[in-house]
């Protein structure tokens, strides 16, 4: 199902998205009203520790920082979409 550019926008109103790039997930058969789920990007070590401030150990060839991408997504009910 493609959602035209005033579907999206509402979407991310109804989510209170900021984000204007963000990917949006429709799941058929339900009605679920939009919400943002998943993380987003962030640095973990290579034994999986997040790391808060990660320019404090940005130094080359002396960092073992490990870049996460996002996985941060609005998730809309099928159903949701038709009915608004």
């Amino acid at each position: 199902m493609t959602i035209s550019k005033l579907q999206r926008r509402s979407i991310l109103l109804s989510a209170a998205e900021t984000q204007a790039n963000i990917k949006i997930q429709i799941i058929p058969g339900i009605a679920l009203a939009p919400r943002t789920v998943g993380e987003s990007y962030h640095y973990e070590t290579k034994t999986g520790l997040r790391i808060w401030h990660p320019s404090a150990y940005s130094k080359r060839g002396w960092s073992s920082m490990v870049y996460c991408h996002s996985t941060r997504r609005v998730i809309v009910g099928e159903d949701w979409l038709r009915a608004a």
